[in-house]
């Protein structure tokens, strides 16, 4: 709930920065990761040991380097940076084109076996606002029909952001931590123009 408040607090201060980025690229072309980087709230980093706050990270995108982060990649689609000095924790950012003008940044964290995301909608006149991701999809739907559970399985599933869209992570928890099961089908979320459209496909499959 606190985070959910902070992150409206900001939204006034950002729509402010927003409207004037939409008018600097109003000639210049689209709005890239590395843009809506700059625009968006920093809250995505509280899922983060490093953490980084607003100043840190308008350094970070200007210099490309604090004194815990780096930056990994930037193209106008995806902007990623990493935890110094291993770059084990990493936030991205990857942006999707709307048809109806808007754009839609994806902020996600990964590390290991955990991961985090965010999603925020831009108009093309600048206003910014959080998104709603995707459903969670249903545990059955990563294993073949007549799959079972164990008994004592207790199952969790996060959306994270993907390679070139959303992909739903599958944990499952026993009494002693973590069990390594082999999943049959792995679940994305691909970008149609207007929305997240979920795609169940082979564990090992593209």
């Amino acid at each position: 709930m606190h985070r959910i408040l902070r992150v409206v607090a900001l939204l006034a201060a950002l729509t402010v920065t927003a409207m004037g980025a939409a008018t600097a690229h109003a000639a210049g072309g689209q709005v890239t990761a590395l843009d809506m980087f700059r625009m968006l709230p920093a809250t995505i980093f509280e899922n983060t040991a490093e953490g980084l706050n607003e100043e840190e990270k308008q350094q970070l995108a200007d210099e490309g380097e604090t004194d815990f982060w780096a930056v990994i990649e930037s193209t106008p689609e995806h902007y990623e940076v990493g935890a110094l000095p291993m770059l084990d924790t990493r936030v991205s950012v990857r942006v999707f084109r709307a048809d109806n003008g808007d754009t839609l940044a994806a902020m996600g964290v990964k590390n290991g076996e955990a991961c985090a995301l965010e999603l925020w909608r831009r108009k093309p006149d600048g206003r910014l606002a959080p998104a709603a991701t995707p459903e969670e999809p249903d545990i059955a739907d990563f294993f073949a029909p007549g799959y079972k559970l164990p008994p004592g399985t207790s199952p969790s599933v996060m959306l994270c952001l993907g390679e070139d869209g959303l992909e739903a992570r599958a944990l499952l928890w026993t009494s002693t931590g973590l069990a390594q099961v082999k999943f049959d089908h792995k679940v994305l979320y691909r970008w149609n123009g207007s929305a997240f459209s979920k795609v169940i496909l082979p564990a090992d499959g593209k």
